[in-house]
C-alpha cells in the first residue's frame, strides 16, 4: 500500500480540517496516510511562539496583518520565509527518511515551501501536491518543485495569470472537506435532536475556532428581531463569551456553543449563518446551501474570501451591529433571497472536492509510476 505524508499547520483549524479529509478520501482510494503538524514537529516552542504572535496579532492590530498580507500579494513572500524554511526544514528529513512516502501533501504555506526546499536538495523524485484553502491565491503557496496545486475554484485563474504561471499545473477542485457534509441529513430528525422549538428559525453566530467578533453586541440586535429564533452561538475558546451567554436571558431561545464535532448537523437545520469567511468554514457553509452574513472579516485572506463570495451571491457583508440586525431580519423575512443565495452557494460549492482531488493525486501517481 502506498503512503502519502501530509504536513498541515496548527495556525487556523482549516488547514488540519483540510488535511483531515484528504486522509478520509485517500484511504477510500487505498493510501495510508499520515497527518503531521510541521511546525509543531519541528519545534513546539517555535511553533507556541508563532502562533501566539499571530493571534495577538489579529487581535490587537488585524490592520497590520492586512498591510503585511497585502503588500506580500504584490511581491514574492516575504525572503524571511524562505530564510526560516531552509533553516528548518532538514528537521523533516529524518522523519521523510525513515517513512519513505511515496507522495507529499501540503495544506499549509510553511508546509510546501518546507517540502520544495527539501526536494531541490535532495534531488527526490516523489510528487508535491499544494491544496491551497482559501478563495484566492497567495503567493507564499507557490513554490519550486510542486508538481500541482490544488485551487478554490476556475475564478481564480486570473491569479495564476498575475503571478504568470502555467494554467495546468494549477487544479481547481476546491477546499478539500470531510464527507459529512455533502452526505444527506433527515432535517426534522436533526431537529429534534437539537432541540429547535416547532415554528422556530434557526441562526449560526459563529466566530470562527477562537470565538473572535462582537458577539454580544449582535445578540442585542436579536433582542429586536420579531421571529421565533433558536441561535446556536459558537464560542471556541472564549470563555468569557460563554459565560456571558450562558449566565443572560435572552428574548430567543439561545443555546451556547463551545467545540463541536457535528457542524454538519447544525448547517443541516440551519436558516441563516453570521460567520467569519476562513476558507474550510464557507466551504462547509456552501456545502449545505446556508445562507451567509459575513461579518467583520479579518483584512488579508478572509478579507479576500469574503470578495470572493459576494461577487458571487452567496453571501452579504456587514461591517457594523446594526447594519447585521437588519441583514439578519431582512434575510430571515425573505424567502427569495434565501432561494437566490441557496442557489448561487450550490454553483460555486465543490462538495466533493477531497474526494476528486484524491482521485486524481492516485491517477497522477499511476501515470508516474508506469513513466518511471
Amino acid at each position: 500500500m502506498k503512503k502519502i505524508l501530509i504536513f498541515s499547520a496548527s495556525i487556523g483549524n482549516g488547514h488540519n480540517q483540510a488535511a483531515r479529509a484528504m486522509q478520509e478520501s485517500l484511504a477510500e482510494v487505498g493510501y495510508t496516510s499520515m497527518i503531521i503538524d510541521t511546525l509543531e514537529y519541528i519545534s513546539p516552542t517555535f511553533h507556541k511562539i508563532l502562533l501566539e504572535s499571530y493571534m495577538n496579532l489579529l487581535r490587537l492590530s488585524p490592520k497590520m496583518w492586512g498591510r503585511i498580507y497585502h503588500n506580500t500579494e504584490k511581491t514574492r513572500f516575504f525572503d524571511m520565509n524562505v530564510l526560516m524554511n531552509k533553516l528548518l526544514a532538514n528537521k523533516l528529513k529524518k522523519l521523510i527518511n525513515s517513512v519513505q512516502p511515496d507522495a507529499f501533501i501540503a495544506t499549509h504555506p510553511f508546509a510546501s515551501c518546507m517540502l520544495s526546499v527539501l526536494k531541490g536538495r535532495n534531488d527526490w523524485s516523489e510528487p508535491i501536491y499544494t491544496i491551497i484553502t482559501d478563495y484566492t491565491i497567495h503567493p507564499s503557496w507557490i513554490n519550486h518543485h510542486i508538481n500541482y496545486y490544488f485551487i478554490a475554484h476556475e475564478q481564480l485563474y486570473y491569479l495564476v495569470d498575475i503571478y504568470r504561471h502555467n494554467h495546468a499545473r494549477f487544479i481547481p477542485m476546491g477546499i478539500p472537506i470531510l464527507r459529512k457534509y455533502s452526505e444527506p441529513l433527515d432535517a426534522q430528525d436533526i431537529r429534534k435532536k437539537l432541540r429547535v422549538p416547532e415554528g422556530h428559525q434557526s441562526i449560526i453566530l459563529s466566530g470562527g475556532g477562537l470565538g473572535l467578533g462582537s458577539m454580544e453586541q449582535v445578540m442585542e440586535g436579536l433582542e429586536h428581531i420579531d421571529l421565533p429564533l433558536t441561535v446556536f452561538i459558537l464560542t471556541g475558546t472564549n470563555d468569557k463569551l460563554y459565560q456571558k451567554v450562558t449566565n443572560r436571558q435572552y428574548r430567543h431561545h439561545v443555546v451556547p456553543l463551545r467545540f463541536i464535532n457535528n457542524f454538519h448537523e447544525y448547517l443541516e437545520i440551519a436558516d441563516l449563518i453570521v460567520t467569519k469567511s476562513g476558507g474550510l468554514t464557507t466551504a462547509e457553509v456552501m456545502s449545505k446551501q446556508v445562507p451567509m452574513i459575513i461579518y467583520n472579516p479579518l483584512p488579508g485572506q478572509e478579507e479576500r474570501n469574503s470578495h470572493f463570495l459576494l461577487n458571487n451571491g452567496c453571501a452579504v457583508h456587514a461591517n457594523v451591529p446594526e447594519q447585521l440586525t437588519y441583514f439578519i431580519s431582512d434575510i430571515l423575512h425573505n424567502p427569495t433571497k434565501v432561494e437566490y443565495m441557496k442557489t448561487m452557494a450550490k454553483k460555486i460549492a465543490k462538495p466533493h472536492a477531497a474526494e476528486n482531488i484524491a482521485r486524481f493525486i492516485h491517477n497522477d501517481m499511476t501515470r508516474i509510476g508506469e513513466e518511471g
